[in-house]
């Protein structure tokens, strides 16, 4: 996780601190208070993604925040977690860095509403997307576990399930880049709504709540932001590989007609 830099917070601090004494200036402090929480907020998507274009493209991505309505997920009262309010915070930061990069998104649900596993898949399906990302919280009886993992189903079409874990690889590597705690590898798993659609998937385990640090970190805005980021990246890459694989593809073909 990328942390805001202590020592300009500290000056910041000790500049306001001298400043309020100064009744004078109250533009001043104002403009300096301004400053600190804008530094302190979360960081907005791509702002320090070099070499990422923004630019308008025609593949559709449907996002899927875990659970929702009825279904918590897991979830701690004394704690005061849900996955399904994680899942759903993350999933729409995913979205909006989606949108900014020029991709079309659609969510499986956008508010606190149960949602049929099937009708998951379906959605999906029925828009024909050109990619599937569910998203998810982990849990596990060994609190000493942490990390993120992702989940592609091994389907009896082979290619399916290549570039299912190819997008998982891909997803997996730039969250790490963007700060996620640890990798836990790109796995098979049997999940209904990887399971069920029929263009690439995966179900991303952002990382474990039963573990005391991995969740102090999920339950902190900012590294979500950075996590959902990661997502939006690996998935753009994943598709720019897949149209530089389509045109290799097309100019082999193209020679061996000529020769």
């Amino acid at each position: 996780m990328r942390g805001i830099r202590s020592s300009n917070i500290r000056r910041l601090s000790l500049m306001i601190e001298r400043l309020c004494v100064k009744p004078w200036q109250p533009f001043v402090n104002l403009t300096l208070l301004l400053l600190l929480l804008t530094l302190s907020s979360p960081v907005s998507c791509f702002a320090d993604a070099a070499g990422i274009p923004k630019v308008s493209r025609n593949e559709l991505i449907v996002i899927d925040p875990g659970h929702g309505g009825k279904d918590e997920g897991t979830a701690d009262k004394e704690l005061r977690y849900k996955e399904k309010t994680l899942a759903l915070s993350i999933a729409l930061s995913v979205q909006g860095c989606l949108r900014r990069m020029g991709y079309k998104t659609i969510m499986t649900r956008a508010t606190d509403v149960y949602v049929d596993l099937s009708k998951r898949a379906a959605i999906a399906n029925q828009n024909k997307a050109d990619v599937f990302v569910s998203i998810h919280c982990n849990h596990s009886s060994n609190t000493s576990a942490l990390g993120t993992e992702i989940y592609f189903y091994n389907d009896k079409n082979i290619l399916r399930t290549r570039k299912s874990e190819s997008l998982g690889k891909s997803i997996l590597a730039f969250m790490q880049k963007n700060g996620a705690l640890r990798e836990r590898k790109v796995k098979e798993g049997n999940f209904a709504v990887i399971r069920e659609t029929t263009m690439p998937a995966v179900l991303v385990e952002t990382g474990f709540l039963s573990n005391s640090k991995e969740r102090a970190a999920l339950l902190d805005a900012r590294y979500r932001s950075h996590l959902a980021k990661g997502i939006a990246e690996g998935i753009h890459a994943f598709i720019l590989n897949r149209q530089v694989d389509k045109t290799v593809s097309v100019s082999s073909g193209a020679k061996k007609v000529h020769k």
